[in-house]
């Protein structure tokens, strides 16, 4: 809502305007406004969607990669000699 002064600060703000620009260049200003308006609406639902459509390819490629990684065994040293790989979880569950 605008309060009173931003109604007095508005007027001054096109008072202005006319003044510099003059009666005959302002409404040429202001279709340059409203065309900039326009391209920058435009531009940011164009990135917007692109964003989406992107976001929801990764989702999708991610979803359809569920494979669970395969598990390195690390190599762990026992009484200073030679390291030994430590079982993974795969290995331990085919050991038992």
């Amino acid at each position: 809502m605008l309060a009173p002064s931003h109604i007095v600060l508005l007027g001054l703000v096109i008072l202005l305007a006319l003044v510099v620009f003059g009666p005959k260049r302002l409404p040429e200003l202001g279709q340059g406004v409203g065309r900039a308006i326009q391209e920058f609406k435009h531009a940011s639902s164009q990135a917007a969607r692109e964003f989406n459509t992107t976001s929801s390819d990764l989702k999708s490629a991610v979803s359809l990669n569920t494979a669970t990684p395969e598990v390195v065994p690390i190599l762990v040293p026992t009484n200073g000699s030679q390291p030994t790989a430590v079982p993974s979880a795969s290995e331990q569950t085919q050991n038992s």
